[in-house]
């Protein structure tokens, strides 16, 4: 058994590149497979989609607008709205191109993890990744497979703090570490006050904060500092300090303030009971190995002879998983994509606990060797359910509606129809609600598809239109409406029609 084993092991450890290719490819499947299926969701994705898309337009790549308007709500600075005008220049006007680069940078976040995880061994460098597979919420809302902005502020985050655990090795990783964070607020605002959080606390308490010299503090400082000073700058001489308070007004002040913003108030432990403890999920299944690993770390009894963790790293990264999680915690606006940087440490510790486990037990003999292949066989296998039914849920599972299915099939930007002007009067599946008024969604999907000139005011607006305008109507919708029998129906699905304002 114990050769059996070593054999294992040894197969991990020689193949270890061709592992790694295969676990990016995984990855890369989940995260590309049916990207541009799943219907396009309102607030946070339709609004970076139509600023990204009003960027593009009208060569304005500093502000980023709503219908034309400077947007005050979703007052982020530039960088994620620019990755998703990015997607749309590389893949078109879809929804590929809304979340070709979360997906892409989800990817790279796992991969650098990956490559990170290596130096404490090859197997809690795979597993690390493996784990980051089974990754589902992320999979299933605002980021990996969302137009938005938290894939990339994720990685950002995520390159910020490796950078910060190799300062002991070499001063100038603080250089990359700055400019991470300063890229990281220019995609995220003030949530990125979590990195500096962390690498002040591990800073102190590591004392590498009174190793460096003041040249190194002072190139730091410019690279996390001027980025930001140089957007600020700019952006000021477009509309003063008006964008400025809103930042603070929506990010500090809106989310602190007692009972939530915008009804996303929760108690103190929402994210442990909802992610963290979640066994239902992969989640608390690594929160337990954590547990345990530390409780072996730290008694010593129980502590391995040989630990591939320094103590400055462990801490390092604790203070990764545990000051997000607690200071997102204290706040009371609680949405659960807040703490998605939390998971990257949380996955890349397990691994570690797991991979010094396995290392150690399945080298031994007879029984305690077989239960360690016993227990490898088990963790593979329940990880790869759960990798399953992230790829079941999130990928296989992604469906349209059939409101933006029809209008992607009646439209398309090189056709006659493009930049017409439209109206709406039917029943939206996303808002499980009939509406005469285009819904965040919707307008991105029509200016994606058609450039369209979305109207509110449904068919009764359509009917006094003074101009050419087309109309898309529930069938049912009709009765309600006999007069539009007289005008030319462009397409009818047995659900909806597109009606043109040209009579027949």
């Amino acid at each position: 058994m114990k050769k059996i084993n070593r054999t294992l092991l040894q197969i991990t450890e020689k193949y270890y590149w061709l592992w790694f290719a295969l676990l990016c490819a995984v990855t890369a499947f989940l995260c590309f497979r049916c990207l541009g299926v799943k219907a396009i969701d309102s607030w946070d994705e339709a609004r970076h989609g139509i600023s990204a898309y009003e960027m593009l337009k009208n060569k304005q790549f500093l502000v980023n607008t709503y219908l034309g308007k400077p947007d005050y709500w979703n007052v982020k600075p530039p960088l994620s709205f620019l990755s998703v005008a990015a997607g749309f220049v590389l893949c078109g006007y879809n929804a590929v191109g809304l979340r070709f680069f979360s997906a892409l940078f989800y990817l790279l976040t796992v991969i650098f993890a990956g490559l990170f995880a290596r130096k404490y061994s090859r197997l809690a460098s795979l597993l690390t990744m493996v784990f980051l597979c089974a990754n589902y919420f992320p999979f299933k809302a605002h980021l990996a497979r969302a137009g938005d902005a938290d894939s990339l502020y994720l990685l950002l985050f995520t390159l910020s703090m490796l950078c910060m655990l190799k300062v002991r090795d070499n001063g100038r990783w603080l250089y990359a570490c700055g400019l991470f964070f300063s890229l990281a607020f220019l995609t995220k605002s003030f949530h990125a006050g979590m990195i500096a959080a962390v690498g002040g606390l591990f800073l102190l308490l590591t004392k590498e904060l009174f190793h460096q010299k003041p040249k190194r503090w002072i190139i730091f400082i410019a690279c996390a500092v001027l980025p930001i000073l140089i957007w600020g700058i700019c952006r000021y001489q477009y509309d003063g300090i008006t964008f400025f308070q809103n930042m603070y007004e929506a990010d500090i002040a809106g989310r602190t303030a007692a009972g939530g913003l915008e009804g996303h108030g929760f108690p103190f432990s929402f994210y442990w009971t909802s992610i963290f403890w979640n066994f239902d999920y992969i989640y608390g299944w690594l929160t337990l190995i954590v547990i345990i690993g530390l409780i072996c770390l730290w008694i010593r009894p129980l502590r391995p002879v040989d630990t591939p963790l320094p103590n400055v790293d462990l801490t390092g990264i604790l203070f990764w998983f545990f000051v997000p999680f607690l200071g997102f915690s204290l706040v009371s606006t609680k949405l659960m994509w807040y703490v998605y940087p939390c998971i990257i440490p949380l996955c890349m510790l397990a691994a570690v606990f797991v991979a010094t486990f396995l290392a150690t037990v399945l080298t031994e003999k007879h029984v305690a060797g077989f239960a360690g292949l016993l227990i490898s066989l088990v963790l593979l296998a329940g990880t790869a359910v759960f990798v399953w039914n992230n790829y079941c849920d999130n990928v296989r599972g992604a469906r349209s509606n059939d409101l933006q299915t029809f209008v992607q099939e009646q439209f398309s930007r090189d056709s006659d129809l493009a930049g017409s002007t439209i109206y709406l009067d039917a029943y939206d599946p996303f808002l499980y609600a009939n509406t005469t008024d285009w819904e965040q969604n919707m307008q991105l999907l029509a200016m994606l598809s058609g450039d369209l000139d979305c109207q509110d005011g449904g068919a009764e607006a359509f009917l006094e239109a003074p101009e050419h305008a087309l109309l898309i109507l529930s069938i049912p919708f009709l009765q309600d409406h006999p007069e539009l029998e007289a005008y030319t129906v462009l397409a009818d699905n047995g659900q909806y029609m597109l009606i043109s304002s040209v009579s027949k």
